[in-house]
């Protein structure tokens, strides 16, 4: 009589057919705070871009693989840079990096720029003229320590330090030609924004009593209730 053939035992499952879905561990939430980005743009991207294919746990959640991770910090660098997140969006980790190569490549390309006219001093109007200086500010700085608002000692500290740029614009203008028309360009800018914060003050301090209606001069101490008389 035959013996009966034993049973073939179940062949395991390749490792490889284990091992094909990455194990996913980070939540929305973990994986904006590694890209220090708000995890409402990390949504928005999923909506609608499909910026990763994130799984969807059990409770609704999406877990990102640590592939996934590196992938979206290579994205957001090269967003950084000045991509659109529209033309990244459907890249997978390879066509990311070649972007990145070439544009690190064609950075480090020397650029044949057209060199610098020499500034002409004929065609910029000249800085206006400081309507007060320094001793003045200090003087409406410390007066406004006694009345409930703060601005004349905000206006006038912002009015010092951009008469310190101001200044330091001017001598870096001097002391360095091949600057010049950089810092030429600076000092006329801090010179516009001052000559309009020495209005905002002005009018502040006509608001708050320190002046009444008489504008400030260079060299001019103001006092509370100055009127129109200037020693």
């Amino acid at each position: 009589m035959a013996k009966p053939k034993p049973k073939p035992k179940p062949k395991p499952k390749p490792k490889s057919d284990m091992r094909s879905e990455p194990p996913r561990h980070y939540r929305s939430a973990a994986v904006a705070r590694m890209l220090r980005m708000p995890v409402g743009t990390l949504r928005v991207w999923e909506r609608r871009y499909g910026i990763s294919g994130a799984a969807t746990s059990a409770a609704g959640h999406r877990l990102y693989s640590a592939a996934d991770v590196q992938r979206l910090a290579l994205l957001r660098q090269l967003l950084a840079l000045g991509h659109a997140i529209g033309s990244l969006a459907g890249l997978d980790m390879a066509a990311l990096q070649a972007v990145a190569r070439t544009h690190a490549q064609t950075l480090a390309q020397p650029l044949d720029l057209p060199a610098l006219a020499p500034p002409d001093a004929a065609s910029k109007p000249a800085p206006p003229t400081r309507r007060f200086d320094d001793a003045a500010l200090a003087e409406l700085a410390g007066l406004s320590t006694t009345i409930a608002c703060e601005c004349p000692q905000h206006l006038a500290e912002i009015l010092i330090r951009l008469g310190q740029f101001e200044a330091y614009s001017a001598d870096c203008r001097s002391r360095s030609p091949a600057d010049a028309d950089l810092h030429a360009y600076l000092q006329q800018i801090t010179a516009q924004a001052r000559a309009s914060f020495e209005a905002a003050l002005e009018r502040v301090a006509v608001h708050e009593g320190l002046l009444t209606g008489c504008p400030l001069q260079l060299g001019v101490r103001a006092e509370p209730g100055l009127g129109d008389s200037r020693d």
